[in-house]
This record gives C-alpha cells, structure tokens and sequence, in this order.
C-alpha cells in the first residue's frame, strides 16, 4: 500500500524513495498524492488485465503467420508497404504490452509477466524486451536524470542531432541503435545474476522462432520482420511517440500525453501523463482515470496528431534533443 490507499504493483514506491534521497521532487509522486487525496476511488482502477495475454498470443501467431504467407505470395515492393503499414502497427502494439507486462499488469506474478513480454518480442526479431524491462523500470524511478534516466539522450548524442532536419530525421529512423548506444555506455545501474539469465532467454525466445522460418521459408519473412520491426520505433507517425513522451516541444513538462486517434490500436499508450502518475494502473483503465481526475489532466498540454508532431519536429529549427538535455542541466545547477 502506498499512504494507506493505492496497491503498489509496479515503481510508485521507488518513485517515492528516489525523492527522498536526491532531494528533488518527483513530479509524478508529487501528483499521485494529491490525486489520490481528491479521487480516492482511482484506487479501484489499479490492477492487472489478463486479456493482454490473449492479445499478445494472437498478435504474435498473425504477425509470424503473415509474414511468412505476404512474403510468399507478394512482390518486394508491396511487402515493404505491408510492412510499414501493418506490421509496423502490429509490433509497436506488441511493444505496449511488454511495456504492460513490464509493470506486472498483466498477472499478479512477476515471472509471468516476465514469460509475457518475451513471447510478445519473438516477432521483432531484436532480442530487447528483457533489457528494455531493466531499464524502463530505472527510467520511472530517475525520471529525466542525465545519466541516471536512460530515456535521456547522453550528451553526444543530443549534441549531434542538434536541431538539424536532417540529423532528427536520421535519428528517428535508427532510433533502435541510438538507443543502443545509448544503453551501451550507461553505467549507472546495470543488469547482473538472474536479470543476465532472463536476458538469456530473451535471446533464445528470439532466435530459436528466427531460425525456424529461415530453414521453412528462407530470408524473406525475416527480412519483413526486421524492416518491420525497425519502422515501429523509427521513422513512423507512431514513432512519434518517443517524441511525445519526453522530448519536450512546447511549454516543459516531466512528459506529455496524447489523446490521438492511435490510442485505439496502440492499447492506450498516449495517456503517459496518466501513466507515470499511476504505473499500477494498466492500459485499459488509462481513460477512465483521465475521466475522473479532469482538472488534473485537462490542465495540461497534450498532442492529437503523431503525424503532425512527427513533421514538426524534423522540420522545425526549434525543436530538438538538447531541450531536455539543457533542461535537466539547469536542474542540476538549481540542486548544487
């Protein structure tokens, strides 16, 4: 429980202890107990939903059974289409629910939840839902901390990128390997032990399935997959979504949420805000705690359209990684 009323699932206690000892409040810990002050019932909200188990089971099974079947009977250059505009769809909702499953909203029990994420990443050819684990759980509890959040991009690489439209454009569209890179160099806290054996068999669960379609049906559907599974996260509108979350465009906030129309096959992922402040809380019952706590949400600048963030923050001078980069800088300053 946290301060009597909220089931602790997933990182609000840690948010709670990373305030304490950095000194520094965290926006959304600070948030969710004024909330919960108000709104008492959002405890009700706070659960887990097995049906994203089912939906992992069929996403998986039509994106290994559709890559192999367009492949077969399709030319390269409508597979590439398919690619961008369905599976690329398919895998980016299969990377909410590992997100899900990452919070331990899917089962009550960690392993569980843990088996759920790795089945959802067989099809994104990548073995990187075990590390992303580790490491967005760090991402929540030192939220925007340079070296600490590894959602914050290290310093050459928001330095590279810069405002350029081209760079951004770069950036976005091998997000995979600047994340990377970025990972690669991270020192703060890194995985060891049973985390090590997981990531093991995170591997496994990706190259084993892999290997399978080579032998059956050749190189074709997993170069599908592959280029697939690099659009999901790169130059897509619903890469976008890395954009919005914490690349700050407009008037800073610690993140943003979006209220666009992709929410509807992307299983809720734009309500960040609503997420950060209440991670216990799975994707399905993300709205109604918008719903509940308007004056907290309504307040604050959101997105509709990942099609036109996607255009605005290529193109726009204005924009670009150091904002957040200078941002956190300023904190540090503000600490010392």
């Amino acid at each position: 429980m946290e301060n009597g009323t909220v089931k602790i699932l997933s990182t609000e206690r840690e948010e709670c202890s990373a305030e304490i000892t950095s000194k520094r409040k965290h926006p959304h810990a600070q948030r969710r107990s004024e909330i919960m002050s108000k709104h008492p019932e959002i405890a009700s909200l706070v659960g887990t939903n097995k049906l994203s188990f089912v939906y992992t089971i069929l996403l998986v099974a039509f994106q290994m059974y559709s890559a192999v079947v367009i492949t077969k009977y399709l030319s390269w250059p409508f597979s590439l289409i398919l690619a961008y505009t369905l599976a690329a769809i398919i895998d980016h909702s299969l990377w909410v629910l590992i997100h899900d499953a990452t919070h331990n909203l899917v089962f009550r029990s960690i392993t569980l939840n843990r088996i759920t994420l790795l089945i959802a990443n067989i099809p994104h050819i990548f073995p990187s839902a075990m590390l992303f684990r580790y490491y967005h759980i760090l991402h929540h509890i030192e939220l925007n901390k340079i070296d600490k959040d590894p959602d914050v991009p290290a310093d050459w690489e928001a330095k590279f990128v810069g405002n350029s439209a081209f760079r951004k454009g770069l950036w976005l569209a091998f997000f995979f390997f600047f994340q990377s890179l970025r990972v690669l160099f991270y020192a703060y806290r890194v995985p060891s032990g049973k985390e090590l054996l997981w990531v093991g068999c995170n591997w496994l669960m990706c190259v084993l399935p892999s290997l399978f379609i080579y032998k059956s049906f050749g190189i074709s559907p997993i170069l599908y997959l592959t280029f697939a599974s690099i659009c999901s996260i790169g130059l897509h509108p619903l890469g976008a979504r890395w954009i919005q979350e914490h690349y700050p465009t407009h008037p800073f906030q610690s993140t943003y949420s979006y209220y666009g129309i992709a929410n509807r096959v992307a299983f809720n992922i734009g309500f960040h805000n609503e997420h950060h402040d209440f991670p216990s809380i799975p994707w399905s019952n993300l709205p109604l705690l918008k719903k509940l706590a308007p004056e907290y949400y309504d307040t604050l600048f959101a997105y509709s359209s990942y099609t036109q963030l996607l255009f605005d923050f290529i193109l726009e001078r204005r924009w670009s990684l150091l904002v957040r980069w200078e941002s956190e800088m300023e904190h540090l300053k503000k600490d010392s």
